[in-house]
């Protein structure tokens, strides 16, 4: 193993245009500012041709959640063993080529990706074809990636309402309580039996330096009992992410570019859990378990804030929940994504 201390010799040969099947694209302003594209055009290309659809019909709306078709009400239909075995295998294919572009360059179908993803064992052919839905809507968006600038943030920050620095973490939590079908059952439907999962929460965040740089779409382990406890969990979420990339900025010797002299705000819309952190809470979350006090633990320690966003003004929002309304996911999407 080589000292962490050792010098090696390297060779520069030029900007970096291609790495993982991700393509780098590279800008200078006349004032010097830098901005850095990538994206994964011929991974999405490839994977079209894989299922077969490269020549389909592009999707006319520019969103990859099925309008009326929510991915939890999908039914689970009775259908010969073989058939659901030959959904399983090309569903299983399909989400974890989503699943790699959705962590690396494709923030707007990270959310759909985790909620199908759920269902690769006993799926349906509904959940295939949610899938395919996906890669229809990616067919029409194939060049949307994720930019890096060092230019001033005017577009998000008019829609945040407050300032962002290109050179400071900020990050953003939120959390969609509750089951995502909401909807109040007919008095004639059938009863149907709701898998446990169903009722959990989606925790959602995103952390922000000079563009996306991470963000995370995840079903809570355990059902929340309140709006607040759900906020809480993705909180305590994004504080344990905030904390690796921390380190990884001290590996990397960067801590010269991107320490705060104060602690690190994360925006969250959810009052009472922003009051939770700052030890102002009721009795009646007492039932909280104890890993989420680590969030008030950091929160003591300096290392950060937890401070209040309007609901409509939290990016985080595009992780929590299947978008029901176009326009704000369109605005959403082409914050985090162009």
């Amino acid at each position: 193993m080589i000292p962490s201390n050792t010098s090696l010799q390297v060779d520069f040969n030029g900007p970096l245009h291609h790495f993982l099947g991700v393509k780098f694209t590279h800008s200078k302003t006349a004032d010097g500012h830098l901005t850095i594209h990538l994206n994964q055009e011929s991974d999405i290309q490839q994977l079209l041709q894989e299922h077969n659809l490269h020549t389909s019909t592009t999707l006319t709306k520019p969103t990859p959640y099925r309008s009326g078709h929510p991915v939890d009400t999908i039914p689970n239909v009775d259908i010969p063993h073989y058939q659901r075995t030959d959904i399983e295998s090309k569903l299983r294919a399909i989400i974890g080529s989503l699943n790699w572009l959705s962590t690396q360059t494709r923030p707007d179908i990270a959310t759909i990706t985790n909620m199908i993803a759920q269902y690769q064992s006993n799926p349906s052919p509904g959940h295939l074809e949610a899938a395919k839905y996906v890669l229809r809507y990616l067919k029409g968006t194939p060049d949307l990636g994720i930019t890096f600038t060092s230019c001033p943030q005017t577009t998000l920050e008019s829609f945040v309402k407050f300032p962002i620095s290109p050179t400071q973490l900020q990050p953003f939590s939120d959390a969609n309580w509750g089951p995502q079908d909401a909807s109040v059952p007919k008095s004639t439907d059938p009863p149907q039996e709701l898998e446990l999962f169903k009722s959990r929460s989606i925790s959602g965040f995103l952390i922000w330096l000079g563009g996306p740089l991470h963000w995370v779409s995840k079903r809570q382990s355990i059902t929340a009992r309140s709006s607040t406890e759900a906020e809480i969990y993705a909180t305590d979420e994004c504080t344990k992410c905030l904390q690796h990339v921390g380190n990884i900025i001290s590996d990397l010797h960067l801590l010269h570019l991107y320490t705060q002299n104060e602690p690190i705000p994360i925006m969250n819309d959810n009052e009472a859990a922003v009051k939770w952190s700052h030890n102002m809470t009721t009795k009646g979350l007492r039932h909280i378990q104890m890993r989420e006090n680590a969030v008030r633990e950091q929160v003591q320690l300096g290392f950060i804030t937890v401070e209040h966003i309007g609901g409509k003004q939290n990016l985080a929002d595009a992780f929590t929940k299947e978008e029901k309304d176009n326009e704000h996911f369109l605005t959403c999407r082409d914050l985090l994504v162009s």
